[in-house]
């Protein structure tokens, strides 16, 4: 299951309404696996850091018509799930395949033959699997523009993916393992990733599960 920076209804929101928007679709590069790009209230490095974006993030909208150019660092303005800021144009890179679902979300929307306009999106590879329950977790006791750490085991291992402080739709494997020190570590799945999380930094979402439950039942097709 997917994560929130793959598409929140938000960014479909804004993707749909504005065609030129949808054009314009970025996501992150020039990031090591594991590590983050904060996302800036300003066009500064020392202004306030609203969230650390993933080295993977997508779906980042370009908020601006115009670049900034300030101390010869070229500065975009984006928007990326709630989050509104600047990054430099260095770590970012035009995102073809956002761009594309953009488009074929509109069509869909737009075909007044599908009625289920809640499904626009949705792969058929989902649709066709059977419903299943799927708790939704979210991150909590980090501080803003801090990052949990996605590992590949409870013990440390390969780095995946920095979560950012708010970060939800994180799937709930049912898996638990413990740790000498004492600390319970989930196995989840992020933005298509899978590994481990400690669960003292988590708090199940239940407004999210819910909206994700009705979402797969609504949109599972027929058993064949």
């Amino acid at each position: 299951m997917k994560g929130i920076h793959t598409i929140t209804s938000l960014l479909i929101c804004f993707s749909l309404i504005n065609p030129a928007i949808a054009e314009n679709i970025y996501k992150v590069k020039n990031i090591s696996q594991g590590k983050s790009l904060q996302l800036k209230k300003y066009p500064s490095k020392k202004s306030k850091t609203l969230v650390a974006l993933p080295h993977d993030a997508s779906w980042m909208i370009r908020r601006d018509r115009r670049r900034k150019v300030i101390n010869k660092v070229v500065w975009r303005k984006v928007q990326w799930n709630k989050h509104q800021g600047w990054v430099s144009a260095y770590y970012l890179a035009s995102d073809a395949m956002a761009s594309r679902q953009a488009r074929q979300r509109r069509i869909c929307l737009r075909d007044k033959k599908i009625k289920l306009k809640v499904c626009c999106g949705y792969s058929v590879a989902d649709r066709r699997r059977p419903y299943q329950h799927i708790p939704i977790l979210a991150v909590r006791n980090i501080a803003v523009g801090g990052s949990l750490i996605l590992q590949s085991n409870p013990w440390g291992g390969k780095k995946l993916v920095a979560l950012p402080h708010d970060a939800t739709w994180i799937a709930d494997l049912g898996k638990r393992k413990k740790r000498l020190d004492g600390s319970l570590w989930a196995n989840v799945r992020w933005s298509g990733k899978t590994g481990w999380l400690n669960m003292a930094k988590l708090r199940a979402d239940s407004a999210t599960t819910l909206i994700g439950d009705r979402k797969r039942k609504l949109c599972a097709l027929p058993a064949r």
